[in-house]
């Protein structure tokens, strides 16, 4: 027996039936026009207290429209001297942090090496 048209009839089954059930996207995805950006810029100065320790003050930050609901995209992006910008997710596998009541808290682990930044960009995306 040829095995051939039996296959042949599969496939047409297969692309008629992936029509049929395919995922519809338009129900899932949905477009936000009223997003708002923030960029929060520090240098040295800002990040390193006077006794050369990190200032953890710019850990959190207020964004009273922040709701808790609707979960913010936060990237921070680094510079050392004479370098070119990098980002949190480039350099390191994710970024923590947790927000409630209009206040962004960033962990302090994001900022592991801040003695060796010159900059740093927090981009909060609500």
């Amino acid at each position: 027996m040829n095995k051939r048209p039996l296959f042949l009839l599969l496939l047409i089954i297969q692309f008629v039936l992936s029509g049929v059930f395919a995922q519809e996207t338009e129900s899932i995805v949905k477009e936000y026009t009223s997003l708002k950006k923030r960029v929060f810029n520090y240098t040295k100065i800002d990040f390193i207290t006077s006794e050369g320790e990190f200032n953890e003050s710019i850990c959190t930050l207020a964004i009273p429209e922040l709701k808790e609901d609707s979960p913010p995209y936060v990237a921070i992006y680094y510079k050392r001297d004479q370098s070119e910008w990098f980002t949190e997710s480039l350099y390191r596998k994710r970024l923590r942090f947790s927000f409630k009541d209009g206040i962004l808290k960033l962990d302090r682990s994001n900022f592991w090496d801040w003695f060796e930044l010159a900059e740093i960009k927090i981009v909060v995306i609500y």
